[in-house]
């Protein structure tokens, strides 16, 4: 219905909430109880698209993309003890949410004050992460840089002659350009460390202090083009991941060239650049020459002891592009890192990453234009055999007949899902074909009452037959 134009999604939402009996909701981050959100680790959250905001000493809070989660609702409800009431929002607002939430639990590790740096070292950083705008605030004798990195500002005081830095850094000169003015604006250029881009200026002064702000254009560097970062929500998700201690991630592209190319990169591009990384491969790449890289023997039964061998250097993240027996050499590579990010082919058996704790599944496609497109979802699998679906499941096909595939690659496959309870509205909603009857969905709890007081069906009359969440 959304695809033909006939609704959109926001009026398929309100539909839900109004058939449903639940308010549906547009909280702000700063409006949600901090004790109620602590009830949920970030990766449980993001996994489930679930997030407690509000909590009193008999209940909870929650709001949800879908009122039929009824498994998350029940793994709250048996967790805390409390009765759960949901609210609906749309699965892009609680995304947001749940970024901006559980970032402040970090925020005052990352907020701590910090020793003063360099202006060449802070623009060293605000080059390599690729940032939008930076500038210098300067208050009497104070004076501190600030750059926007994937959405959140950075800040650190500056030291030393900064000024003189500055000025060697952007030309024409800083000086010539701000004398005798409180407001001014021009275009420049910046050049550091064999980077040479050009730069919008802006300054503002009065007597207090003064404001330097610098927008960089495209770079021009001597070494390979850095790709286009990836879009700000992942990036922060990825992060929340990584603080979590649940960044472990399989990495698929299509094509699959545009993953060897963006692997070493990863964890440049989602992570703090100041994590130490390797990447680590078998066959030369074409990125391998713009990281910290280690080629393996060409004798794979040895792989798992050079693996193990690089263990000692405790890097904080790795990158993985290897074949052959994944069974010999996976657990030793994932350790490399606290954060992983595994290369596998699309539409792969997934067994082994599963038994290896891996969870969520990071995919890029390039699209004609040329352009990126960026997912970041839970893992979920469903057997080829098409029997069933699952969020955790084990490591083979419970009925023993098949292999278990990413429940993305079987929608590009065109295979249809059999019915079953693990299936989301929005997995059904991916065969609009589909002949068979989904199972109804059965609603806990004493809404069920209060829907047939307003003269609607009971919730659990409620059908997924189209996937829409609306068909009764």
């Amino acid at each position: 219905m959304v695809a033909c134009g006939l609704v959109t999604e926001e009026e398929i939402e309100w539909g839900l909430a109004s058939q449903f009996d639940l308010p549906y909701v547009f909280p702000k981050a700063d409006e949600i109880d901090d004790e109620a959100a602590a009830t949920v680790s970030p990766d449980w959250a993001l996994a489930n698209l679930t997030l407690p905001i509000l909590r009193t000493a008999t209940t909870l809070t929650v709001i949800v993309d879908s009122p039929t989660k009824t498994k998350a609702v029940d793994e709250l409800r048996e967790r805390t003890g409390l009765e759960i009431d949901l609210a609906l929002a749309s699965p892009s607002k609680i995304r947001e949410l749940i970024r901006q939430v559980y970032a402040r639990g970090s925020a005052a590790d990352e907020d701590a004050p910090r020793p003063p740096i360099g202006f060449s070292d802070a623009l060293d950083t605000i080059l390599a992460v690729a940032a939008p705008r930076f500038g210098v605030s300067v208050r009497g004798l104070r004076s501190w840089v600030w750059w926007d990195e994937a959405g959140k500002v950075r800040r650190r005081p500056l030291s030393g002659d900064w000024q003189s830095e500055l000025e060697r850094a952007i030309r024409p000169s800083i000086a010539s350009m701000t004398s005798a003015h409180v407001r001014r604006e021009w275009t420049g250029e910046l050049a550091c460390g064999g980077v040479t881009t050009s730069v919008d200026a802006q300054f503002l002064s009065d007597e207090s202090g003064s404001e330097y702000l610098f927008r960089p254009g495209s770079i021009t560097t001597r070494a390979h083009a850095a790709p286009a970062p990836p879009p700000a929500g992942i990036v922060s998700e990825v992060r929340l991941l990584a603080r979590a201690g649940n960044a472990r991630f399989v990495f698929t592209s299509a094509p699959s060239e545009v993953g060897h190319e963006l692997l070493p990169r990863l964890p440049e591009l989602l992570l703090d650049p100041a994590w130490r990384s390797i990447y680590v491969h078998s066959k030369d790449r074409p990125g391998k020459l713009e990281v910290f890289s280690h080629r393996l023997s060409e004798r794979r039964d040895a792989w798992r002891a050079e693996l193990e061998s690089l263990r000692a250097f405790q890097f904080d993240a790795v990158a993985v592009d290897l074949g052959g027996n994944d069974a010999d050499w996976l657990p030793s590579a994932l350790n490399l890192g606290s954060a992983s990010f595994l290369s596998w082919a699309d539409r792969a058996d997934v067994g082994p990453v599963f038994a290896a704790g891996i969870r969520w599944h990071l995919h890029v496609a390039r699209r004609k234009e040329g352009h990126l497109d960026w997912s970041l979802e839970p893992l979920l699998v469903r057997c080829s055999c098409a029997s069933r679906a699952f969020i955790n499941p084990p490591t083979e096909c419970p009925d023993g007949t098949d292999r278990l595939v990413p429940e993305g690659a079987r929608r590009a496959e065109g295979v249809r899902p059999t019915p079953h309870d693990g299936v989301t509205t929005r997995d059904a909603s991916a065969w609009p074909n589909a002949t068979h009857q989904i199972p109804r969905v059965v609603a806990q709890g004493p809404r069920d009452s209060r829907l047939r007081d307003h003269g609607r069906r009971p919730a659990h009359q409620v059908s997924r037959e189209h996937g829409c969440g609306l068909c009764i």
